[in-house]
């Protein structure tokens, strides 16, 4: 855990609040921390992945003292959720945005003006409206809260020009404390966050990022045998799962797919209708599907906690939405699996979706003029007028130039007195774009810990540099390649002469000779002893000899999207010295298809005997006895006849945690079910007596 500046302990009134209201007895690490600061009138910066308990961090200086907070959230289902389980447990919360009716609008401003909700949620559109600006003086709020707070940088992975506002909003609220809460932030985007809010000697915590419940794991595969893989991992790991595919295409073509080997499986995303879309949401937060193929529009704002599962069906473009997405993955604290599917081609695909979001500006210039010359437009046939461009690149540059406002509903273009955009600035995102996917390939060819290097990007210190939850820790190395020295000595001469400065895929082209625009560009570089050294190399390999030396010490790699290389102590004593470095790499990686995984020392695999791949059998009340796993499954029925009748999830409810502990325990009273983690004074006094009934009856 990574911490700028001192705090004490909570207030009594906070750690009453996380008992009473929401069940918890005792916070997670970094949560106890960033509370103190809270309370202490600190602005806050809080760093920690999915599913580590950050809304507490708010929550509970909100209850814990008087006054307003107001939450910006970027998107609607995420307020809803988190609206629904502050009202779920007996918190006055409630949000704006576009989908409330003109009534319930005026009650829920009504209510924040008179005092009476302790959370409001907006969304950061809001601040664009004067009117909005005006409100907040009337509010007197007293703490200002950013979630998603990635989304202010330009240099993060989900930027959003609406949350640059927010600066100005905290100063029309009256320069209240400022809470920024992120699960993806390294810290050149943590730098930004902190500049574009105007924090103030902030509490800085980055922690959690290494979560041993989670078993890392990458399978090398062909494209054409992905579906193959997915069938194979469902089978060895029973329970719900999320699969990401990065077209929709696949979406659908995997679900059906799944369906037809007996896997209860839907699509989404954003392509379906909204009807499809929320049943799909509905059945799987229900129970009643075991799995989600989705694109990156699910996984916001769903908060379910036995996902025992999650599978990357293709490359991401980046290892902040890998670690986003990965994360859903055993909230519960019980053991899951995080398994992404590789092949090298794979990165064309997200290579692609760079270009398409960055088209070139002569790209965007010609294709201007050759709509401004027919006097009209529409995406289909704009590449006609335009045929020495390929199509794809002509509908890039007209969704460009349609975002701009340049060409107008109806079909007008509008006369340019200058650039569209700021070319320059988007070159710069695009150069950031593809510095995170080569971070993402660099994480999927890794044979260093994955946990570690997920630590080591995010900036957090002190990650073992092995574990018990990863694939490259856990399974025994292969065969072996020697490397010769005469390459390994080229790599440190090459990082050596650039140190700092270059980072691996850069120091990679130059020991294989590349003729990159990089190198035409500097010609002088093509002189230095090592360009082409590992000319006979493929590009994989060679960033295998570098990771190898940055394991062995001899080189160090920097944290953030961009890490540069540099030599350490042990790297120069190695140049000077004439002893052998007798490094290899692997000879191959062949994809794993172990029986088992293992995590934190907990089982995640099959139970023996294997599971059929439509199995929904969760393995989290494995550990209780006979009568244990009766009460377990009896009390797994009752919750999920409730959320159906009440038309919620089922985890609001009890999450799995919380059943396997009423199981093993089975309490006779209220007053031995407020032992229970999980269980508050309000869902005591809703769920306490039927609970009690059904475990005196089991």
């Amino acid at each position: 855990m990574s911490q700028r500046g001192a705090v004490g302990a909570p207030s009594r009134a906070a750690l009453a609040a996380a008992r009473d209201v929401f069940g918890v007895t005792a916070l997670r690490p970094g949560q106890a921390e960033a509370v103190a600061a809270a309370e202490t009138g600190r602005d806050v910066l809080f760093v920690a992945p999915t599913g580590t308990g950050k809304s507490l961090a708010y929550w509970l200086p909100a209850l814990a003292s008087p006054g307003l907070t107001l939450v910006v959230s970027p998107l609607i289902a995420l307020m809803t959720d988190q609206v629904n389980r502050l009202r779920g447990s007996g918190v006055a919360a409630a949000a704006l945005h576009s989908q409330l009716g003109p009534g319930e609008l005026r009650e829920t401003l009504a209510a924040a003006r008179r005092g009476a909700l302790r959370l409001l949620y907006v969304a950061p559109e809001r601040f664009a409206a004067a009117s909005f600006g005006d409100l907040l003086a009337e509010l007197r709020i007293a703490r200002f809260v950013v979630d998603e707070a990635h989304c202010i940088s330009s240099w993060g992975h989900d930027f959003r020009q609406d949350y640059r506002r927010l600066g100005s909003a905290v100063s029309a609220c009256g320069r209240p404390p400022v809470t920024a809460v992120t699960a993806t932030a390294t810290p050149r985007v943590r730098e930004d966050i902190s500049s574009s809010l105007g924090l103030r000697d902030p509490f800085t915590l980055v922690t959690g990022f290494v979560r041993p419940e989670l078993t890392l794991a990458v399978w090398r595969c062909r494209r054409g045998d992905k579906r193959a893989a997915v069938i194979q991992a469902l089978s060895e790991v029973p329970g719900r799962a999320l699969i990401y595919c990065g077209r929709v295409r696949d979406c659908d073509e995997m679900a059906e797919a799944l369906r037809a080997v007996g896997v209860a499986a839907a699509a989404y995303h954003a392509q379906l209708e909204g009807t499809a879309r929320a049943r799909a949401q509905a059945e799987f937060t229900g129970g009643r599907l075991r799995v989600v193929v989705a694109t990156s529009a699910f996984g916001m704002g769903i908060d379910i906690a036995d996902i025992r599962q999650v599978i990357h069906h293709d490359f991401p473009r980046s290892l902040e939405d890998y670690h986003q997405a990965a994360g859903r993955a055993g909230r519960d604290g019980l053991p899951a699996r995080c398994l992404l599917l590789y092949s090298a081609a794979d990165r064309s695909l997200q290579e692609g979706f760079i270009e398409d979001a960055y088209p070139e500006r002569e790209t965007v210039r010609e294709v201007y003029r050759a709509l401004l010359r027919a006097g009209r437009w529409d995406l289909d046939g704009a590449a006609d007028l335009v045929p020495s461009l390929a199509r794809r690149d002509v509908e890039a540059a007209v969704r460009l130039l349609e975002g701009a406002g340049v060409l107008l509903p109806g079909g007008e273009v509008r006369q340019l007195n200058g650039p569209p955009v700021d070319f320059e600035e988007r070159a710069r995102l695009k150069q950031a774009a593809y510095a995170r996917l080569h971070q993402m390939m660099a994480y999927a060819t890794s044979r260093e810990c994955r946990h570690a290097r997920i630590a080591d990007y995010f900036g957090e210190p002190g990650a073992a540099r092995r574990c018990s939850s990863c694939d490259n820790c856990l399974t025994p190395a292969g065969a072996e390649l020697p490397v010769p020295e005469a390459a390994a000595r080229a790599a440190l001469r090459a990082v050596a002469r650039f140190d700092g400065h270059l980072g691996a895929a850069r120091i990679a082209e130059l020991l294989r000779g590349v003729d990159s625009p990089w190198s035409r560009e500097r010609p002088w570089a093509r002189e230095l002893d090592f360009f082409g050294a590992l000319g006979g190399w493929d590009g994989e390999r060679t960033r295998d000899v570098i990771a190898e030396l940055v394991e062995r010490g001899m080189l160090q790699r920097g944290h953030g999207e961009r890490p540069t290389l540099t030599l350490t102590a042990a790297g120069r004593s190695a140049l000077r010295d004439d002893r052998e470095l007798a490094l290899t790499i692997a000879a191959a990686t062949p994809t794993p298809r172990p029986a088992r995984q293992r995590s934190a020392g907990r089982r995640v695999g099959p139970r023996s005997g294997g599971a059929p791949v439509g199995d929904g059998a969760d393995p989290s009340g494995d550990d209780l006895d006979a009568g244990g796993r009766l009460r377990f499954e009896r009390l797994r029925r009752w919750r999920l006849e409730l959320a159906r009748a009440e038309a919620r999830p089922a985890f609001t409810v009890f999450d799995d945690r919380t059943l396997r502990q009423l199981a093993a325990h089975a309490p006779r009273s209220v007053a031995d079910l407020l032992r229970v983690h999980g269980v508050g004074p309000v869902k005591a006094a809703r769920y306490g007596d039927a609970v009690i009934r059904l475990l005196r009856e089991a």
